[in-house]
Formats: C-alpha cells, structure tokens, sequence
C-alpha cells in the first residue's frame, strides 16, 4: 500500500508542477516579476523533473531486475533523480545569470556527480559494518 502512495505522489506531483510551470511561462513576464516568482518556477521545475525521472528509473529499475524486490528500488531512484533534476535546473539557472560555458557545466556536473559517489560509499560502508 505504501508503494502505491508513493507512485500515487509521484504522479500528482507530475500533473501539478507541469500545471503550475507552464502557468508561469505563459503568464508571467521574468523582466518584471518579483524573484519569488522565479523560485517558485524553479521549484516546480525542479519538482518536475524529479518525479519525472523517479517514474521512469523506478519503472526501469523494475523491468531491468526482473521484478524482485520492488520497493527498495525507491529511495535510490529518488535520490538520483533528484540529483539529475538539479543538473537540469542549476544549468538553467546558470543560463540565467548568464555564467554557463562549457567548463562550468562540467564543473557543475562532476560537483553533482560526487555527491552521488558520497552517498553510494556511505551506503557501501553501511553494508560493510554489518558484518562487523
């Protein structure tokens, strides 16, 4: 039950921030907005793509591993969307603030992709000290 509300969730969060973001690209103007409205097109960006790329990792993740244990495929998906999704909207707000080049993408990118490999060591040392 507790799968279904999180996919239930995942969906919501889905049609709500496609909903509130495409209502801030056609309504509000970025040259005369107050910077709340900005955060809030970042937040349901970013809220966005992360349910986005949960739904379709967790689903990979189901169809790759053969459908075994279903529920502990969750909480990595999540991160590491959640992960890629701040790649998509941290490059964009870089393009805001017109400082994006190539190798401050890069730079960003690899930043990203070290706390990935924190928490995977994290994670890699939880299951060694089990054992100890």
């Amino acid at each position: 039950m507790k799968l279904r509300l999180y996919l239930f969730s995942l969906y919501l969060i889905i049609f709500l921030s496609a909903g509130l973001t495409v209502l801030i690209i056609f309504n509000v103007n970025p040259f005369e907005s107050p910077i709340w409205m900005i955060g809030i097109f970042y937040l349901a960006l970013f809220l966005f793509w992360t349910s986005l790329f949960s739904l379709i990792g967790f689903y990979l993740r189901i169809w790759a591993g053969n459908r075994e244990v279903i529920f502990s495929h969750l909480k990595p998906t999540i991160r590491q969307s959640m992960l890629i999704s701040l790649i998509f909207v941290g490059l964009l707000f870089f393009e805001q603030l017109k400082v994006l080049n190539w190798w401050v993408a890069l730079l960003f990118i690899a930043a990203v992709g070290m706390i990935e490999l924190f928490f995977k060591s994290k994670n890699q040392m939880k299951k060694e000290s089990k054992f100890f």
